[in-house]
C-alpha cells in the first residue's frame, strides 16, 4: 500500500510538473516554426519584387519624359490652334518634330506608340516603333487609347499630373513590343489653373521582364500562361516565327497548350483566395505565386517562382532537436525531484495512515513524531493531541450509545404503556360524550356546547397519542411495513369518501384529477400512504376558508414513478418557514397552533411515512394562494424499507427516573410559569410536575412561541429553559425586558456545561430532579418576597 502511495505521489507531481512544460511547448513550437517559414518566404518575396525594382526607376524616368512631352506638344496643336499655317507646313514641322523625338528617344526603345489627344478627347497625332525598325514614326494603325476615364480626368485637371494605367496584356497583338504596356496619360497646358488643350499619350513596353528571368512563371488569372516571344522569334525572313525556333527555356520550362491549373493541382484555390500562397509539389518543388501586377480587367497577373525549400527544412529540423534536447534534459531534472518528493510525502502519508487506522479500529492515542520544517513537527504535534482527544471522545461515544440505546427503549415501553393507558378513558370518554351531545332533550344548548368541546378536545388528545406513539416507532425503526399491490384511483375515492363530512362541514368542495398518463398501480404499503394524504388533507381542510382542495394523480419525474399531490387555496405558508413545518411539533407560525389546533406532528410523520415507502414529500406555497403537498412514489418499495432519519435532537436522561409516590407534595396556586422546551419527554414530565404543583402552566418551542405566551400572559412568574433549544440572548432579553420586572429565569444544563446561561437565576443540572426544582422554586419565592 506504502509503495503504491508513493507511486501515485510520484506520478502526480511528475505529471503536475511536466504538463506545463509540454503544454508550453506544443503551443508555442507550431507558432515559431509557423514564423520561421513565414520570415523564410517573406524574404523570397522581397528578393522577387527586387528583381522588379527596376520597373519602378523605369517608370519613373519615363515619367520624366512625358512631362517633357507636354511642355513641347507636336507642331500641328500649335500651327493648327493659331490658323495660319497650311497643312503642308504642319505636315513638315510634324516631320521635324518626329526627328527630334527619335533623337531624343532612340536609346528608349521600350517606348513604343507616343499619341496625342485633344481637348476632346480624339486622336491628332501618334507615333509608332516596330520590331523591325526602333524608329518612332508615323502608322496608319492608330495606337491602343487609354480607358475613357482616365482620359477624362486628365483632360478635366487643371494641374499638372501624370496617370499610370493598368497592365495592358494583348496576346493577340501583331507586334511582341505591345503583348504587355503600361500606358502613362498627361495634361497639355495646364497650370495657373487653365484648362488643358488636349493630352498626351506614351506606351511602354514591359514585356521584358516577362522574358529576362527563365526561372519566373507569369500565369493569368484564368490559369493560362503569358509567353512573349523576343523580337528574334518574330524575324525569320517572313515576319513569323515557328513554334521550335522559340526560346528554348520557355519552351523546356512550359506547355503552352495546357493551363497552369491542371500542370500545378490546387493553384486555382490559391488564385482564388487573391494572397500569396505557396503550392507544394509531389515532387517537393514548391513554389510560391504572388499578384504581382494589376491588369485592366482589374484581375492580378501572377507570377511564380520556384522556393528552395531545404534551408528552411534544415533550421526546422535544428529547431526542433534543440528544443527536444531541452526538454529531454528537464524532464530528468523533474523526475529525480518528484522521487525525492514523493518519498519525503510517502513517508509522512505512511505514518499518518497507520496512525489513522490505530486511531479508528483501536480508538489508541498515537504520537507523530516528525522531522523537518517546523510546520511539519507543529503540524505533527498538533495530530497528536488530536488523536488523544478523539481516542477520548470515542470512548464516551461508545458509552453514551449504549445509554441511548437503553433509553430508546424506555421511551418505546412508556409510551407504548401511556397509549394504552391513555386510549382506555379516552374511548370512554369520546363514547359518553357523543351520547350525550345526541341526548338534546335533557342538556341545555350551553351544555351541548361544553359537551361538544369535551368531545373534540378528546379526539385531538387521541390524535396527538397516535401521532407521538407512531413518531416514536419511526424514530426507532420499529414500524413495520405491509407491502402490496393497490389500485391508485380506488385508494383515492376511498379517502374522499372518508375526508368528505370535514369538508361538507366547511362547505368546500374536494375535488380528484387523474391524469391520462398517471400509473395505476404501485407496491407500496396502503394504510401509510392513506396516513400521509389524510395528514395532507387535514391540513388542507384547516387552513382553507374559500375555494377548493384538490387531489391529483400525476406521472413523476424520475427516479420517482408516481405523484400524488393535494392542492388548496389556503393561507399559504412563507418561503422561510417550508422547510419549518417538517420538524416535529413546529408549524409555519407558533400562533396557528392555538388559532387553528394542531400539535405539528403530522406532516414530519408525513415525511418520514413517505421515506419508508422509498419515497419523499414536496411543499409549494404562496402566501395568501394556496399549498401544493405531494407524496412521490416508486411502482415498488421492498419488504425492508430504509431506516428513517431521526429528525428530533436526543437527550440523554433528561427526565428524572423518580417514579410518581417519590414526587414531593407542594401548593403553588396563583403561580404562572412557561416552560420552554421542545424535547417532548422533558416537556411532559415538567408540565405534568409542575401542574401537580397548582401551577398554571403554558409552553412554548420557538421565539415566535415565546415572544407570543408572554404577549397574551406578561404576568408569568417563572421561566424555565433547557440550553441550547432557543438563543441564550433571546430568552435573556424577554426575561429581562417583561413587563413582570419580578419574573424568574430556571436554566436547565447538562453537567458538562454548568457554566451556560449564566445570566439566569437559578440552574438545574439535568435530569432534573423534583425534589431540586421544588427547591429552587422556594427559594426564589422567598428571595421575590
Amino acid at each position: 500500500m506504502a509503495q503504491k502511495l508513493r507511486t501515485r505521489i510520484l506520478l502526480f507531481l511528475f505529471v503536475f510538473a511536466l504538463l506545463p512544460l509540454m503544454a508550453a511547448v506544443a503551443i508555442n513550437l507550431p507558432l515559431v516554426l509557423e514564423r520561421v517559414a513565414l520570415f523564410y518566404r517573406a524574404a523570397i518575396v522581397q528578393d522577387m519584387r527586387s528583381d522588379f525594382a527596376d520597373l519602378d526607376t523605369l517608370l519613373a524616368g519615363r515619367e520624366q519624359l512625358i512631362r517633357l512631352l507636354t511642355k513641347l506638344p507636336e507642331p500641328g496643336f500649335v500651327l493648327g490652334t493659331e490658323g495660319t499655317a497650311t497643312q503642308e507646313q504642319i505636315d513638315r514641322a510634324r516631320l521635324r518634330y518626329a526627328d527630334w523625338i527619335n533623337k531624343i528617344l532612340k536609346e528608349q526603345l521600350d517606348i513604343v506608340d507616343v499619341l496625342f489627344l485633344d481637348d476632346a478627347g480624339v486622336s491628332r497625332y501618334w507615333l509608332s516603333r516596330s520590331v523591325s525598325d526602333p524608329a518612332l514614326k508615323p502608322t496608319l494603325e492608330q495606337p491602343r487609347r487609354p480607358p475613357h476615364q482616365q482620359i477624362q480626368s486628365v483632360l478635366e485637371t487643371r494641374e499638372p499630373l501624370v496617370l499610370l494605367s493598368p497592365v495592358i496584356v494583348n496576346t493577340e497583338a501583331s507586334q511582341p513590343n505591345r503583348v504587355v504596356t503600361l500606358q502613362m496619360v498627361s495634361p497639355l497646358g495646364p497650370g495657373d489653373g487653365e484648362a488643358t488643350y488636349g493630352a498626351v499619350v506614351i506606351a511602354i513596353d514591359i514585356g521584358g521582364l516577362v522574358q529576362r528571368d527563365a526561372n519566373t512563371i507569369w500565369v493569368h488569372d484564368d490559369g493560362h500562361y503569358l509567353v512573349v516571344p523576343t523580337p528574334a522569334e518574330y524575324l525569320n525572313g517572313e515576319g513569323t516565327v515557328q513554334e521550335e525556333e522559340r526560346h528554348p527555356e520557355a519552351m523546356a520550362k512550359i506547355d503552352h497548350g495546357a493551363s497552369a491549373f491542371e500542370q500545378y493541382p490546387g493553384l486555382d484555390a490559391i488564385f482564388t483566395e487573391g494572397e500569396m500562397g505557396l503550392w507544394s509539389g509531389e515532387d517537393a518543388q514548391d513554389v510560391l505565386w504572388v499578384p504581382l501586377l494589376k491588369t485592366e480587367d482589374g484581375k492580378p497577373l501572377w507570377v511564380g517562382r520556384k522556393v528552395q525549400e531545404q534551408p528552411l527544412q534544415d533550421l526546422t529540423e535544428t529547431l526542433v532537436v534543440r528544443v527536444f534536447s531541452i526538454i529531454l534534459v528537464l524532464v530528468i531534472i523533474i523526475l529525480l525531484m518528484a522521487r525525492w518528493t514523493a518519498a519525503r510525502m510517502e513517508h509522512y502519508g505512511s505514518d499518518l495512515i497507520q496512525g489513522i487506522r490505530r486511531m479508528l479500529e483501536k480508538a489508541e492515542p498515537v504520537r507523530f513524531e516528525w522531522f523537518g520544517p517546523s510546520e511539519m513537527q507543529q503540524l505533527g504535534r498538533d495530530l497528536s493531541d488530536l488523536a488523544s482527544t478523539h481516542s477520548s471522545n470515542m470512548r464516551n461515544l461508545q458509552a453514551h450509545a449504549r445509554e441511548l440505546e437503553e433509553s430508546n427503549r424506555f421511551q418505546s415501553e412508556f409510551l407504548a404503556n401511556v397509549s394504552h393507558e391513555l386510549r382506555t378513558p379516552l374511548n370512554s370518554i369520546l363514547l359518553l360524550s357523543k351520547l350525550l351531545n345526541e341526548d338534546k332533550q335533557h342538556l341545555t344548548e350551553e351544555q351541548q356546547e361544553q359537551i361538544k368541546v369535551i368531545h373534540e378536545a378528546s379526539r385531538d388528545l387521541r390524535g396527538l397519542i397516535d401521532n407521538v406513539l407512531d413518531l416514536s416507532r419511526i424514530e426507532s425503526g420499529r414500524l413495520q411495513t405491509n407491502i402490496e399491490k393497490i389500485h391508485l384511483p380506488q385508494l383515492l375515492q376511498d379517502m374522499i369518501v372518508l375526508m368528505q363530512p370535514q369538508f361538507d362541514e366547511k362547505r368546500l368542495p374536494l375535488l380528484l384529477y387523474i391524469a391520462d398518463d398517471a400509473p395505476q398501480y404501485i407496491q407500496t404499503d396502503a394504510d401509510k400512504l392513506r396516513q400521509v394524504l389524510k395528514n395532507f388533507l387535514s391540513n388542507a381542510v384547516k387552513f382553507t376558508h374559500t375555494g377548493s382542495v384538490q387531489i391529483h394523480l400525476q406521472k413523476a419525474q424520475k427516479p420517482y414513478a408516481v405523484k400524488l399531490a393535494v392542492v388548496d387555496s389556503g393561507i399559504g405558508i412563507p418561503p422561510e418557514k417550508q422547510e419549518l413545518i417538517f420538524e416535529a411539533f413546529k408549524q409555519a407560525d407558533g400562533s396557528t397552533r392555538r388559532r387553528f389546533g394542531g400539535t405539528g406532528l403530522g406532516l414530519s410523520i408525513s415525511r418520514e411515512m413517505a421515506r419508508i415507502l422509498c419515497g419523499s414529500v414536496e411543499v409549494e406555497s404562496t402566501p395568501g394562494k394556496g399549498s401544493t403537498f405531494s407524496v412521490l412514489l416508486p411502482l415498488e418499495c421492498g419488504e425492508h424499507s430504509p431506516a428513517p432519519s431521526t429528525k428530533r435532537e436526543t437527550r440523554n436522561a433528561t427526565v428524572s427516573e423518580e417514579k410518581p409516590e417519590q414526587l414531593p407534595v407542594a401548593d403553588f396556586s396563583g403561580y404562572r410559569v412557561l416552560i420552554i422546551e421542545r424535547d417532548v419527554q422533558q416537556l411532559l414530565f415538567l408540565s405534568d410536575l409542575l401542574g401537580s404543583w397548582n401551577m398554571e402552566v403554558t409552553a412554548a418551542g420557538d421565539e415566535d412561541e415565546l415572544a407570543e405566551a408572554l404577549s397574551e400572559e406578561p404576568d408569568t412568574d417563572f421561566m424555565i429553559v433547557t440550553a441550547g433549544v432557543l438563543d441564550p440572548q433571546v430568552i435573556g432579553h424577554y426575561h429581562e425586558t417583561g413587563r413582570n420586572k419580578g419574573r424568574k429565569l430556571i436554566a436547565l444544563v447538562e453537567q458538562a456545561d454548568p457554566d451556560t446561561m449564566g445570566y439566569a437565576d437559578k440552574r438545574l443540572v439535568t435530569p432534573v430532579k423534583a425534589q431540586a426544582l421544588l427547591d429552587v422554586i422556594n427559594e426564589l419565592i422567598e428571595s421575590q418576597e
